[in-house]
């Protein structure tokens, strides 16, 4: 019984909810992108923030095939495509933090 009620005190502890946004393959796709972006806490706010990315005209790739947008802080924050995505030469992350947290994403895009 106390094995039981220290694995289950242990489970809360180590419990993180992060919300990690993984779209289409990397599996044998080139990685053409990869960046660590940050920006500071809002006091009292969430803060939203738009990235964007684009795949130089000049590229062999023509297309996204894959996007990966960890989140660093481990916090509840999210990342959602808002324009462009898998299947075309640019995307939009759309990222908002919890409120008084800091955006931390590594981003990685293959083509």
């Amino acid at each position: 019984m106390k094995s039981l009620l220290c694995l289950f005190i242990i489970a809360i502890v180590v419990f993180v909810e992060c919300n990690h946004t993984f779209m289409g393959t990397n599996v044998y796709r080139p990685l053409i992108f990869h960046k660590n972006v940050k920006y500071s806490s809002n006091l009292w706010r969430k803060r939203v923030e738009n990235f964007t990315y684009t795949v130089p005209p000049y590229s062999y790739i023509r297309t996204i095939q894959g996007i990966l947008a960890y989140d660093l802080t481990n916090t509840s924050a999210s990342a959602n495509v808002t324009q462009g995505g898998i299947g075309y030469p640019f995307v939009t992350l759309r990222m908002k933090s919890e409120s008084n947290k800091e955006i931390n994403y590594d981003i990685y895009i293959y083509g």
